[in-house]
């Protein structure tokens, strides 16, 4: 069966590395970097079974000994619908990556991207590129 594209948003932040410098704070405190939404029309016929997904670029700089951790979660209304941890094992200088897929209801969808560092005495930092994006599909 055919896909239909319902909506599309993006928010770009930085589309470079070291565009920003946001500090992430240490868990349990967390830090939004990004939002967007989607509108999921009643109307549209098929609507009702929905896929969104949702992508972001997380650009991150990592300062401190050792294994730092960094914890993304995406939220939706208020509640978390996804989270994933990395960890900077090779580098000082990431892009993360993050893809997921959520089954929203009708209407508009709100999106929040949350990052928090999970390696207290450490610091870490967005930095760039930071890209978080929502295509809502039917069908």
């Amino acid at each position: 069966m055919a896909k239909t594209v319902l909506d599309y948003n993006a928010s770009v932040i930085t589309p470079i590395t070291n565009g920003i410098n946001l500090p992430v704070p240490i868990s349990p405190a967390g830090l939004g970097i990004a939002t967007t939404s989607v509108f999921i029309d009643p109307a549209i016929s098929g609507a009702v079974n929905n896929r969104v997904e949702l992508k972001a670029s997380i650009g991150l700089r990592f300062v401190g000994a050792g294994n730092i951790r960094v914890l993304v979660r995406i939220w939706r209304a208020g509640k978390e619908i996804y989270y994933g941890l990395e960890s900077n094992v090779f580098d000082n200088n990431i892009i993360l990556n993050v893809e997921t897929v959520d089954v929203a209801p009708l209407g508009v969808q709100n999106y929040q991207l949350i990052i928090e560092n999970q390696t207290p005495a450490t610091t870490a930092f967005v930095s760039g590129p930071l890209v978080f994006s929502a295509t809502a599909y039917s069908g």
